[in-house]
C-alpha cells in the first residue's frame, strides 16, 4: 500500500502525510494519466507520456484537442548537496554522514509510471508501478525538482578522522532527513531539491529539420484535369471550352480524402534534452494547418483568363473545380495548373510553469504544386462555300 502525499505541484499544500485521496486530489488535472484530453484545439492538456524522438506529421480532427506530456525522463546525475557531514572527527569516534541518491521514473506505453528507488549504492531496486490517477504526481514533482532518496552512513572515524570504519548504511528519514512530499509505507521518504525544467520552445531552425515542404506535399493530391469536349475532341475557336479538375483532396484523419477547398490539420512532436544533468526531455507538439488559398491557370495561349460563366453543357459536369476559357486562335496548347497552399504551426508544450503556445512563422513557406500539361487542341470552325455539292 502506498501513501502519498503533494507538497508542491501546481499547488502547495500541507506538508503532512495524507491519504491517497489526497494526493488524487491534488494531481494537476484528472485526465492528465495519458490518454486523450479533453478541451479546446487552441490550448493543450497535460498528459503522461512523451516520445523521446521525433514524430512524423499525422492527420487530425480540426477540433482534436493537443496533448502536450508532461516534461519526464529518469533523474540522473545528482545536483543537490550531498548532505550534512559532521566533524571534524576524532580518530575512532562515531561518526555519520548522509548522500542522495537519484530517484528514476520510467515512463512507459499509455502513460504508466514505473519508481525505481535507488539503493545506498545508486544501484536501483525493482520497480514500482503507480495507478493512473496517481501517475501524474511523481512526474509533476520532477519537473520542478531533483528527488532523491537519502541514505545515513554511521561508523567509526578513521586515523585521520575520516567517517570510513564500519560504516553501516541506512534510510536516512525520518533521521536526518523529515518526511517529505512522497512517503512510501515504512521508514522510505524523497528528499527534493528545487531545480525547475523549462523548455521556452524551439526556435524554427531547430524544426526545420523535421518540418518542411517535403514532409507535407504526400498529403497534398492535386487532381486530375479534363475537358468539355472530352479529349480527343477538339474545341472551337471563339467558343468557351470548358476545363475540369477532380480528385484535388487533403489525405484526411483515417488517410481518406478531403477535398481541398477545407482546411486540413495534421500533428507532430520533437523532444527535446534540458542537458541540466538530470535526463528530463521538454516534448513540443506541433499543430500543422494545410490550407488551400486558390489556383492560377494558364491555358497555354499566354492567356490566364476564365470566362465569366460556363457553357450550359458544362454545368452538368461533376467537377471540384470548373472553369472556361475561350481561345482566340487555334492550335494544340499546354494547359495547366498551378495550386497554393498555405501552412501554419502552432506550438504548444508543458513545463514546470504551465502550458505553453505560440504560433511559428516562417516554418514553412507557401507551397505550389503544378498540375499537368494537359493537351488541348482547338479548330478553326470552317462555313460551307456557296455552291458547294
Amino acid at each position: 500500500m502506498r501513501t502519498a502525499m503533494r507538497r508542491r505541484g501546481r499547488a502547495t499544500i500541507a506538508a503532512a502525510l495524507g491519504s491517497l485521496l489526497l494526493a488524487a486530489a491534488s494531481t494537476p488535472v484528472a485526465h492528465a494519466s495519458g490518454g486523450p484530453g479533453g478541451g479546446n484545439a487552441d490550448r493543450c492538456t497535460p498528459v503522461v507520456g512523451g516520445q523521446v524522438g521525433v514524430t512524423t506529421p499525422v492527420p487530425v480532427a480540426e477540433k482534436a484537442a493537443v496533448d502536450c506530456p508532461f516534461a519526464s525522463g529518469p533523474t540522473g546525475v545528482p545536483t543537490g548537496p550531498s548532505g550534512p557531514q559532521p566533524g571534524p572527527f576524532q580518530p575512532g569516534q562515531s561518526c555519520w554522514y548522509v548522500t542522495y541518491q537519484p530517484v528514476k521514473f520510467q515512463v512507459g506505453a499509455g502513460g504508466s509510471v514505473t519508481e525505481f528507488d535507488p539503493n545506498a549504492n545508486g544501484s536501483l531496486g525493482p520497480g514500482l508501478g503507480y495507478p493512473k490517477d496517481l501517475a501524474p504526481v511523481p512526474i509533476v514533482e520532477q519537473e520542478n525538482y531533483d528527488i532523491y532518496m537519502p541514505y545515513r552512513f554511521s561508523g567509526k572515524a578513521d586515523a585521520n578522522g575520516n567517517c570510513t570504519v564500519n560504516i553501516k548504511s541506512q534510510l536516512g528519514c525520518p533521521d536526518p532527513v523529515a518526511f517529505t512530499n512522497f512517503v512510501v509505507a515504512g521508514n522510505i521518504c524523497w528528499k527534493t531539491f528545487p531545480h525547475q525544467a523549462n523548455g521556452g520552445g524551439i526556435n524554427p531552425g531547430q524544426l526545420t529539420p523535421f518540418l518542411d515542404t517535403a514532409n507535407l506535399l504526400q498529403f497534398i493530391n492535386i487532381g486530375t484535369l479534363s475537358s468539355l469536349p472530352a479529349n480527343p475532341n477538339p474545341s472551337l475557336v471563339n467558343i468557351g471550352t470548358c476545363f475540369f479538375l477532380n480528385g484535388a483532396a487533403f489525405t484526411a484523419l483515417g488517410g481518406g480524402p478531403q477535398p481541398i477547398t477545407t482546411p486540413a490539420f495534421y500533428r507532430m512532436s520533437v523532444s527535446q534534452p534540458l542537458n541540466d544533468g538530470t535526463g528530463r526531455f521538454i516534448f513540443y507538439v506541433f499543430r500543422i494547418e494545410l490550407a488551400f488559398t486558390g489556383m492560377t491557370w494558364d491555358f497555354g495561349d499566354n492567356s490566364s483568363a476564365t470566362d465569366s460563366s460556363l457553357p450550359g453543357p458544362c454545368a452538368s459536369v461533376p467537377a471540384e473545380i470548373a472553369v472556361s476559357h475561350t481561345y482566340s486562335g487555334y492550335g494544340t496548347f499546354q494547359v495547366s495548373i498551378t495550386e497554393h497552399y498555405d501552412v501554419t504551426v502552432d506550438e504548444f508544450w508543458e513545463d514546470a510553469g504551465g502550458e505553453h503556445e505560440t504560433q511559428l512563422t516562417g516554418i514553412v513557406p507557401p507551397i505550389t504544386r503544378v498540375l499537368g500539361p494537359f493537351q488541348k487542341t482547338v479548330v478553326q470552325e470552317e462555313g460551307v462555300p456557296v455552291g458547294a455539292p
